[in-house]
């Protein structure tokens, strides 16, 4: 007999590790460049949209596969655009309003973009596995999320390995905690800050298949996510990766056992609630803000 606790849980593990790919990339641009970007939602929304239509192209789980090496490529270059174009000539300003207010026009022209492209009509990614269901003790879901849920895990891995095991990584991890002195040990501060803002849209395009496999495609589908994202990565300390990650499972069982127990009405509320909470007892976040440089 299947547990419904046990039920949800699984299913907030799976939508949770979703979430910790948007809210790690997101983490990871403030906690080195100091951006809000609120079009990192549009970005996996964008990541998405690529993997509906490689996944037209490439049939079974080949295409499935491709869709997010090409999301997270194409997603990553994308970032890259729009760290060198719209973002660097700003970052020397002393107000962050210009880049916020600059995040926000970025957001609202890619959401009517796509609307543009892609049109308004809601799509879903293509299940390579039928909707083939695995049974698991006291719980059962579909072969497609426990795959999702594996390949966030792995994209997390890496991303850690990366950032503890590489030079480049080394440099972004110094230069988050104090740019100045990682200038003078002859860091290319301005390299470090394209590649977060790659690896960062990388993940959300990354997510964004994912998102799209278990969720509907829509040009406006960016705007949740981008609240959640901000949502875990306060709730887990502005700047710090491990927060996100754990702030990420946090947010999705919470929402899961939320929508089961309470209301489904509420399960978009719940965040925002645990944000409250948290930042009354602990204004830090979870784990800790990164200090400013």
């Amino acid at each position: 007999m299947e547990s419904l606790f046990l039920q949800q849980t699984v299913n907030g593990l799976i939508v949770g590790s979703i979430y910790c790919l948007m809210a790690t990339g997101l983490t990871m641009i403030f906690g080195v460049m100091r951006i809000s970007n609120f079009a990192h939602g549009d970005f996996l929304m964008i990541g998405a949209y690529f993997g509906i239509y490689t996944t037209a192209l490439l049939s079974g789980w080949v295409g499935w596969l491709g869709a997010m090496f090409v999301a997270a490529v194409g997603v990553g270059a994308l970032g890259l655009l729009a760290e060198r174009v719209l973002f660097r000539p700003l970052m020397d300003r002393n107000s962050d309003i210009d880049v916020i207010m600059l995040s926000i026009g970025l957001s609202i022209l890619l959401a009517n973009g796509a609307h543009l492209v892609f049109g308004a009509t809601p799509k879903m990614l293509m299940d390579p596995f039928h909707s083939k269901n695995i049974n698991l003790f006291f719980f059962s879901t579909s072969l497609i999320r426990i795959l999702s849920f594996l390949l966030a895990l792995l994209a997390i891995a890496i991303l850690q390995i990366f950032l503890i095991k590489t030079k480049v990584g080394t440099a972004i991890r110094a230069t988050s905690q104090n740019k100045n002195a990682s200038m003078l040990m002859g860091i290319d501060t301005d390299f470090i800050y394209a590649m977060t803002f790659v690896v960062g849209s990388a993940l959300a395009g990354l997510g964004g298949v994912l998102y799209g496999t278990i969720l509907a495609v829509s040009p406006s589908m960016g705007a949740l996510p981008t609240l959640k994202a901000f949502c875990i990565t306060i709730m887990g300390g502005m700047g710090n990766i491990r927060g996100a990650i754990y702030g990420g499972f946090i947010l999705g069982v919470a929402e899961t056992l939320g929508g089961s127990y309470l209301s489904m009405d509420y399960k978009n509320a719940i965040g925002f609630i645990i944000i409250i909470v948290i930042l009354l007892v602990m204004p830090e976040g979870l784990f800790g803000r990164r200090k400013s440089r």
